[in-house]
């Protein structure tokens, strides 16, 4: 067959078809495992967050209008607990998304990073350093507002990650204001 400008054309069109085709078998095939993956880290996370509960949260979930989601928990009919997952864009690197817990008296009870673009060793910190038991900078049993030091609160920000800090506190903030108004609401 002579190379031709159509003969060319027409293989490079079949091995984009055949390429595309198998890019969408494999779509098909593994996206149930990654949801199911996906709701599983997320079942987790909420029972890392929470005292302990005997109802389902995600089916219960709440979505706000400004895009957080809350997992209402209870235990044996009685609220126990939310997880609320929130978010900053303030990040020094954008977005980033956390899932926080708290007990029915607005107390942090825990938190996991789900999501960031944080600078290693600085911002991604953010994780262990507002969770380390003992310290200035342990946001964990803490009720709303949640400061930093140089803004007049009693937490300690991350060293070199400001920033990421002010936007952890903003993002914690947030998950607590929606919290409080979960019941409120019509």
């Amino acid at each position: 067959m002579k190379s031709t400008l159509l003969t060319m054309t027409a293989s490079l069109c079949g091995l984009a078809l055949l390429v595309g085709a198998a890019l969408a078998g494999v779509n098909i095939l593994t996206e149930k495992p990654i949801a199911e993956a996906q709701a599983e880290a997320r079942r987790q996370a909420i029972a890392a967050v929470l005292p302990e509960f005997d109802n389902n949260p995600s089916e219960e979930a709440i979505v706000t209008p400004d895009g957080l989601t809350l997992f209402p928990a209870t235990k044996n009919g009685e609220e126990v607990g939310t997880a609320v997952e929130t978010y900053s864009d303030n990040g020094f690197s954008g977005r980033f998304t956390i899932l926080a817990g708290f007990d029915r008296d607005g107390r942090v009870t825990g938190f996991r990073v789900l999501s960031h673009s944080e600078t290693p060793g600085l911002g991604a910190k953010m994780g262990e350093w507002f969770s380390a038991e003992g310290t200035s900078h342990d946001v964990t049993g803490h009720t709303q507002p949640f400061t930093l030091k140089n803004h007049g609160g009693d937490i300690d920000a991350i060293t070199g990650a400001t920033i990421t800090s002010q936007a952890f506190m903003e993002a914690l903030n947030r998950a607590a204001e929606a919290c409080a108004n979960k019941n409120s609401e019509p």
